[in-house]
């Protein structure tokens, strides 16, 4: 939507903007509601509601004396830089725009570093944490080592190190364990070898993520496949027969030609090698198989070994070692399994069995569904998560009121047990933007700073919608925003 500016919105219509904004706060969508009707964009609706909160404050002065004046500045600092994620250049360009004084880059820089320092420390000792994922993103060359807590995505810890070894790790965990934040979790990553070593220091357990144990696996289907496109060109090339003035020639291009053919054939044969085996490894790391039910471990980890011993017979050296290397990521990812089969054991104690299958092929399948980039098969899995989930609920057609609790308890308890470190990178997401708009100046304090609003910025989209992380991972609700947090807070 397009906005313009309103002279013929009159004063009272105004207070009466701004009034309709104070009363919804808290409330979800009412911003928006308000913007369309009377046709005005968001930011100008916020506007007015800070003005008219600064009457309401409680350090009461008057709406042009310094503090009120300060505050006012500081609300604007605040949104720019950790909202809108804005440079400092950028921010003192608008607030210079909006004839607000304190514009000057060194004082903004000097109030979020003011405001990170006098952020109180985060109580989280009641939670109950039974995973990690851990992650590490770099600036400028130096690490910051992130902890999150799945379930809600709360940041538990974010630090600038100097190094990323094991002894930084170990220290990093130990101060959360020494606040009571963590007990003896489970810690999600990738196989970097100064986390991996870290955990082993810990004395926690370390399960590799799936995604970055295939990823180097991954490559060789489209590897094979431009081979084998290019042994097949190389075949047309040395097809051209009729050429040749003498029998000898004819015979001698004819042999290149016997050759390349073979190759070409060697070549594309290797591709639908690799491409099935592919294929049923990943069905095979799959929980569910296509009746809904956990294989057994050994059979599993036999019928792996096999489709890794079968992949290493396509003849390719690199291939070889990353299977290697595979095959010695996968001792730490069965305890995934035998943890899930506990679960789903003891769903099937409390349900009908079938009821438990189709609601977990359902789920395994709406997983895939969210996973998938391309839109023609996204449709065509969530058709099919559909039908499980249809088909399970026509198995309870005489508890038909069950059904849906049921549904989320089953759901919930499976994705409980986390496989995959992917969520941090919606972390990581939010956080690279606003390093990247520091020239290579990151201190710990906008690092603090930025962790104490991720936790209390309400989620946007998606089955977390409307909560905070923090709300999810205490289960209390937030009486403020973090905005008004910040404002309230005792600053030099």
């Amino acid at each position: 939507m397009k906005f313009r500016r309103r002279p013929d919105l009159d004063t009272l219509t105004r207070v009466q903007i701004a009034v309709q904004a104070f009363l919804a706060q808290g409330v979800y969508g009412e911003m928006t509601r308000i913007a369309n009707y009377y046709q005005v964009s968001r930011l100008f609706v916020y506007q007015l509601r800070w003005q008219l909160s600064l009457l309401y404050e409680l350090k009461v002065c008057a709406t042009d004396s310094p503090q009120a004046i300060s505050a006012y500045v500081d609300r604007h600092i605040l949104l720019l830089r950790l909202e809108g994620r804005c440079p400092l250049e950028r921010i003192s360009q608008i607030i210079r725009q909006l004839g607000l004084p304190h514009s000057s880059v060194g004082y903004i820089s000097q109030r979020l570093t003011a405001y990170a320092r006098a952020l109180p420390a985060e109580k989280l000792g009641g939670a109950q944490i039974l995973f990690l994922l851990a992650d590490e993103i770099f600036t400028q060359g130096r690490p910051i080592l992130i902890t999150v807590e799945p379930r809600s995505l709360a940041i538990l810890k974010i630090e600038l190190a100097e190094q990323r070894d094991a002894e930084t790790w170990r220290q990093h965990w130990a101060e959360l364990a020494q606040a009571g934040v963590i007990q003896q979790p489970i810690v999600v990553s990738d196989l970097a070898s100064g986390l991996v070593k870290g955990c082993e220091l810990m004395g926690l357990t370390h399960h590799p993520d799936l995604f970055h144990l295939l990823q180097g696996l991954a490559k060789f289907g489209g590897r094979f496949y431009r081979q084998a496109l290019a042994a097949i060109a190389w075949e047309y090339e040395r097809g051209s027969l009729e050429s040749g003035r003498s029998a000898a020639v004819m015979e001698k291009r004819r042999a290149v030609y016997e050759q390349a053919r073979a190759e070409a054939e060697e070549k594309v044969r290797r591709f639908d090698n690799f491409s099935y085996l592919w294929r049923e490894l990943l069905a095979a790391l799959a929980l569910f198989d296509g009746n809904g039910k956990i294989p057994d471990l050994a059979r599993r980890q036999a019928e792996i070994a096999c489709i890794l011993e079968l992949m290493g017979t396509l003849g390719s050296e690199q291939l070889n070692q990353e299977l290697k290397s595979l095959a010695a990521g996968l001792a730490g990812y069965w305890g995934y399994y035998q943890r899930a089969e506990a679960v789903y054991q003891q769903l099937c104690e409390r349900y009908p069995p079938a009821v438990v299958e189709a609601l977990a092929l359902g789920w395994q399948i709406q997983r895939q569904a969210i996973n998938s980039k391309d839109w023609q098969l996204k449709q065509r899995l969530g058709a099919e998560v559909e039908f499980y989930f249809g088909y399970a609920a026509s198995l309870m057609a005489e508890q038909a009121g069950q059904y849906k609790a049921i549904r989320e308890e089953v759901i919930e308890a499976l994705e409980a047990e986390v496989r995959s470190s992917s969520l941090v990178e919606n972390v990581n997401s939010a956080l690279r933007p606003l390093l990247e708009s520091c020239r290579g100046q990151v201190g710990q304090e906008l690092l603090d700073l930025f962790a104490y609003v991720h936790n209390r910025r309400p989620f946007e989209r998606g089955k977390r919608a409307g909560q905070a992380p923090l709300e999810i991972l205490t289960g209390k609700r937030l009486e403020k925003s973090w905005l008004e947090s910040l404002l309230e807070l005792e600053v030099a």
